[in-house]
């Protein structure tokens, strides 16, 4: 058994709140990406991976903040194009060296279509040949690990910054969001024990509406860094459904918020607990978790920025499962050769 403390992704985790911070603080054009997005007929905000599930968060925010904003992966962006004459895109790409985030702004350009591009200092993106028509908006560095924390949330956190310029107050306290990841990171030692207690049984990530995002990414986290088995679905499709598969083996990670979902969200939850399935709840005080769950409380914040900090258990929760199971967290399983080999025939 290891440490979460080997990985290179522990430090990135434990640097949430300072860079949120930091993007926060940053004098960087926020309001002209909130213009560009605002004159919009309709925002599409589109990333892969990781940055698609930012993209489906901002989704959230920027339908908070008055807009149509609807959320695509960019392979399906890039391969079905859809952005027409009067609409805007958020885009999410940390690294700039994606072949599908490189593919859509290159479509956006080619139609004149305006871009808000979100992404890492020192990019992969050729920014001197930009043009006008793409604002660039950057996070932090390059995410030290694989499995990428801190260029999630540093994204969200830029994300959040434009919805609340474009109607101030509407995805609530922005300020907050670098204390309430700092209060998440406080439950470790829960997580610590949650994940020695889950050290069998497959594992399902539950969120509904704008904690769909946080399920999502929870599923990708935990995938890659422990290589556990998870899937992540929205609660009320999980029920009519998949919820029959159920085995008391079972681990069940919800997402809530306090939203018009949180009470159903709970019911099922409470459904599976019923069945034998162990359960965490990862919500604010103010939705109560059901009977015999592990609740870990997050700070209150609105529905559309609950994400943020509801990630972090998540995050940690992928690092404490890859140490117990001594699982390398931080290089995509390039640690084995057979999928290096069949990796190194594809473009990511």
């Amino acid at each position: 058994m290891g440490s979460i403390t080997d990985y290179r992704l522990y430090p990135a985790i434990q640097a949430q709140p300072s860079e949120c911070a930091k993007v926060l603080s940053s004098v960087q054009p926020f309001e002209r990406a909130a213009q560009t997005l605002a004159e919009a007929s309709r925002v599409w905000t589109v990333g892969i991976g990781t940055s698609f599930n930012a993209a489906n968060a901002a989704s959230w925010m920027l339908r908070a903040a008055g807009l149509e904003a609807r959320p695509l992966t960019s392979s399906e962006f890039a391969t079905y194009p859809v952005v027409a004459e009067g609409e805007a895109v958020l885009l999410f790409a940390h690294t700039g060296r994606k072949t599908f985030s490189g593919k859509s702004l290159e479509l956006c350009i080619e139609r004149g279509i305006p871009v808000v591009l979100i992404t890492k200092v020192d990019t992969g993106f050729d920014l001197a040949s930009l043009p006008d028509s793409v604002t660039v908006l950057h996070t932090t560095t390059q995410d030290p690990s694989s499995m990428y924390t801190i260029s999630h949330t540093t994204a969200m956190m830029a994300a959040a910054m434009i919805a609340d310029l474009v109607s101030p107050g509407s995805v609530g306290d922005i300020s907050a969001i670098p204390s309430s990841l700092a209060s998440a990171l406080s439950l470790e030692a829960e997580v610590a024990e949650l994940a020695a207690e889950w050290s069998s049984g497959a594992l399902i990530a539950l969120g509904a509406g704008p904690m769909l995002a946080a399920a999502e990414e929870a599923h990708i986290k935990i995938a890659e860094a422990s290589r556990r088995a998870i899937r992540h679905q929205e609660p009320e499709s999980f029920l009519h459904g998949p919820a029959v598969q159920l085995t008391d083996s079972d681990r069940i990670l919800t997402f809530a918020a306090n939203d018009a979902s949180a009470e159903r969200t709970r019911e099922i939850t409470q459904f599976v607990v019923d069945l034998g399935c162990a359960a965490a709840w990862v919500a604010p005080e103010s939705v109560p978790a059901p009977e015999s769950s592990r609740h870990l409380v997050l700070d209150e914040l609105s529905p559309e920025l609950q994400s943020l900090p509801a990630i972090v258990p998540a995050q940690l929760l992928a690092g404490h499962l890859a140490a117990n199971d001594d699982v390398n967290a931080d290089d995509f399983r390039t640690d084995v050769p057979e999928f290096l080999a069949a990796l190194s025939k594809l473009s990511l």
